[in-house]
């Protein structure tokens, strides 16, 4: 049975989880809208934000590795934990938890709806360059400041004719 020290750290500990979930997750959504809406500039913008995050994110889960360390509950499940605090506090430790596995889950659904987006739009994009034949008539230009089709220079192109 876990003290009501402990279940205080503990709680404490889930509120700012959740905190930080919910702001990330709110974050990703913006961004899945800019993606759909190629707002590079923005994406461009975002990405120290979302580094943060990242970095923010590892070192919550380093604190909360400590803290259950440091408190004895090393390795234990949060649903596990549930069943150790005292019987006033089961009902806010349930609500944290319930809170924090469905923002995970959103989390982990917007990113996989991202990843799809993003491939999408470059099978797309790849699939216009095809068509548009970019690939197969590269037009560069060569010493001479000829055109080159197709790696063969205007200049040749002329002199065969």
């Amino acid at each position: 049975m876990m003290t009501e020290r402990v279940t205080n750290a503990v709680t404490r500990c889930l509120e700012i989880d959740v905190d930080f979930y919910r702001e990330l997750l709110v974050f990703l959504m913006k961004k899945r809208t800019k993606i759909m809406t190629d707002d590079l500039d923005w994406l461009t913008e975002s990405l120290n934000k979302e580094q943060a995050f990242l970095m923010k994110s590892k070192s919550l889960e380093d604190k909360r590795e400590e803290l259950f360390k440091g408190l004895g509950l090393q390795g234990k499940k949060l649903a596990e934990l549930v069943e150790e605090v005292p019987e006033g506090y089961r009902a806010k430790m349930n609500l944290l938890i319930n809170q924090l596995t469905e923002l995970l889950e959103n989390i982990k659904t917007i990113n996989e709806e991202t990843n799809d987006i993003v491939k999408k739009k470059l099978e797309n994009q790849r699939e216009f360059v095809k068509q548009a034949g970019i690939f197969e008539k590269p037009e560069t230009y060569d010493k001479s400041a000829s055109k080159v089709y197709g790696g063969v220079s205007s200049a040749q192109v002329i002199r065969q004719i």
